[in-house]
């Protein structure tokens, strides 16, 4: 009898080599951030000083969040589907919408700009939001032209201008710590570097899209056109407000009492944002990789179960590492003025965070694929509802609990995920996707824990903990295939 080999379907293929590739994107791009902000710890040397700095950062972030009006989703939806229409019509009415409304963001920051100042009695603050104004209509731009490249499965070219969008971002970050200008304050001048950066970027990938595209740049704006990206993309929008809004919330509100505890919360985001690239980059692929199979139900689940499943097999063994070695990791990075008690607990409870919200969204990922918006939305509503709510009135007084509460959330999430799979008819293999992958993550930590007790033996216990988990990784995906095979 011949033995039946192990190969990847093309389906597989597809997704593990595009994941791959956003992965590599947007590992890049935390390396980058990372490094600035070392940089910056470094350069001010001042844990207050680069308090501030993140909290200007934090609050783009959270404004961010809010361009693009949805047009963004729709228009990749538009390409995975219908990829002529959204040529000549989806591109010019999302780069429209989204224009618009980023001009809308911009005024009201001017106008919100004393409020915040007033607030984090920050005074620099004020002139550094106004100039930011600009930055956000280049950025809105921007998010239109990756768009058109992700909804074409064009993966290498998205994320070639993430890589650059966030490089220009650093660098403007850094140079505005490195290069004051005349009479301009630190975080007005980081503000502007940072739109120049936002101005190349928008300008390097408009011509791009010319190149490969060549749409309709000009021309009517259909009101039905409007109104079906608007219904798509308008629930994935304020849920992706609600996904992302909790990390710059929650670092705004313990920013009110405290910069040095923002600079311990950015330094733990920064690590832990290792991992949730793993998350993000299988979400880019899989709303065009789940919409493509849209009509063949039982193809769209075996799609989401093998996105989920890969998610997991890389993302259970390196959140249980940071768990392990947060100060290790911290210290190593950031110097030993940053590594805390206090600052290894939100290392460890941000990691577990990342692990919870990745059910909510890739699985959000995978109802938009099928064209159900709506779930994701209540889910995050579901994650987020705590962080408001609660992170206020114990931000202040008492950080790690606020941290608590916005993992707490994220966990809550995660089952109202699960409901909505029931709930949409529309429920996966739960134990390929979320309980096999876990298995060779509890044998590597069986034995780094054994390896505690060797004292100087510890790190050979690692690199065998390692080895294991690689190989036991093989091994259950292997069995896994020729199960499928044989049924």
């Amino acid at each position: 009898m011949r033995t039946q080999r192990f190969k990847l379907t093309d389906t597989q293929r597809f997704l593990l080599r595009n994941v791959s590739i956003i992965g590599l994107g947007l590992f890049i791009n935390q390396m980058l951030q990372t490094v600035g902000s070392i940089v910056l710890a470094r350069e001010l040397g001042d844990p207050d000083r680069f308090g501030e700095v993140n909290l200007l950062l934090q609050i783009f972030g959270m404004i961010s969040l809010f361009l693009n009006f949805g047009f963004n989703s729709s228009l990749i939806y538009a390409f995975s589907r219908k990829p002529l229409e959204a040529v000549q019509t989806n591109f010019r009415v999302a780069l429209t919408g989204s224009t618009l409304f980023s001009l809308l963001i911009g005024l009201l920051l001017c106008a919100l700009a004393p409020i915040l100042a007033n607030y984090y009695q920050l005074t620099e603050l004020r002139g550094a939001l106004m100039l930011s104004s600009i930055m956000f209509i280049f950025n809105s731009i921007l998010n239109i032209g990756v768009a058109s490249f992700s909804g074409n499965r064009d993966f290498g070219t998205q994320a070639f201008f993430m890589v650059i969008t966030t490089a220009l971002s650093t660098i403007g970050t850094v140079l505005g710590v490195l290069l004051p200008r005349g009479s301009m304050n630190l975080l007005e001048n980081i503000s502007l570097w940072m739109g120049v950066g936002a101005f190349l970027t928008a300008f390097i990938i408009c011509i791009k899209v010319e190149r490969v595209h060549k749409p309709r740049w000009f021309g009517p704006l259909p009101i039905q056109e409007i109104k079906s990206m608007l219904a798509y993309g308008l629930p994935s929008w304020a849920g992706n407000i609600a996904k992302a809004f909790q990390q710059p919330f929650l670092v705004m509100m313990v920013g009110s009492s405290s910069v040095l505890a923002v600079g311990y919360l950015a330094n733990g985001f920064r690590i832990t944002g290792f991992i949730g690239i793993i998350t993000w980059a299988f979400m880019i692929v899989t709303l065009p990789f789940v919409a493509e199979s849209a009509q063949d139900v039982e193809e769209s689940k075996n799609r989401g179960t093998s996105c989920i499943r890969y998610n997991n097999l890389l993302l259970y063994p390196l959140t249980a590492i940071i768990c392990l070695y947060p100060d290790q990791i911290n210290g190593f990075l950031f110097g030993s003025d940053y590594s805390t008690d206090d600052s290894a607990a939100y290392i460890r409870l941000m990691a577990l965070g990342v692990l919870f919200s990745s059910v909510g969204r890739l699985g959000g990922s995978i109802m938009a694929g099928i064209g159900k918006t709506k779930s994701s939305f209540w889910v995050m509503i579901a994650a987020g509802i705590f962080v408001v709510i609660f992170v206020p009135l114990v931000a202040a007084s008492n950080p790690v609990l606020a941290v608590w509460i916005y993992t707490g959330g994220w966990a809550v999430s995660a089952l109202t995920m699960i409901g909505f799979y029931y709930y949409e008819k529309f429920a996966i293999n739960w134990w390929k996707a979320y309980g096999e992958p876990l298995l060779p993550t509890l044998v590597m930590l069986a034995i780094m824990e054994a390896g505690r007790f060797a004292k100087s033996w510890f790190p050979l216990f690692v690199c065998v903990g390692l080895l294991a988990l690689i190989s036991f990784t093989i091994r259950i995906e292997k069995n896994s295939k020729l199960r499928s095979n044989a049924a």
